[in-house]
């Protein structure tokens, strides 16, 4: 299922990887996506600087476009943190937001689909959570509020870094 783990640096620096070789974000987000028909794992472009003598890291996340619909347009992230791994990781969380984001229906029957709740106060939020809560039984509801509360709090805490 898993493309090759592709890693390699270029003249001027800069690291480019599908970095499936790390466990978390990126391998989740590659799952999900080979789950949905997508034939290429996403792509990382990282590049480590220095700024103010800190050291940073600029990652370049793309989606490709799906390869059977072409409604379906690349998805494109920007992320810039501190650490090599953290950003690629960061990215692909960002990454598995806005395609989500983007693809409510089609993501709503996977474990992706979970990331797309933002707003409890949404109504269809609230909406999704009871109907998967009448699909998997008396605590789930709960159990997934509280799971998707609990990611979207990790979420927004991680833009922050």
């Amino acid at each position: 299922m898993a493309a090759p783990s592709n890693i390699f640096r270029d003249h001027a620096g800069h690291l480019h990887t599908n970095a499936l070789h790390w466990e978390g974000f990126p391998h989740l987000l590659w799952e999900s996506l080979s789950l949905l028909f997508y034939t290429e794992p996403p792509q990382y472009d990282a590049v480590e600087y220095r700024e103010e003598g800190v050291p940073r890291c600029r990652v370049k996340m793309s989606i490709p476009q799906h390869p059977f619909r072409s409604q379906r347009q690349p998805i494109e992230v920007d992320v810039v943190g501190y650490r090599l791994v953290d950003t690629i990781k960061t990215a692909a969380l960002e990454g598995i937001h806005i395609f989500c984001n983007q693809h409510p229906m089609e993501v709503a029957g996977h474990p992706i689909g979970l990331f797309p709740a933002i707003d409890s106060g949404d109504p269809e939020w609230n909406f999704w959570i009871v109907h998967y809560g009448h699909m998997l039984g008396d605590s789930a509801e709960e159990t997934l509020r509280g799971t998707i509360r609990f990611m979207n709090v990790q979420h927004h805490y991680q833009i922050l870094l």
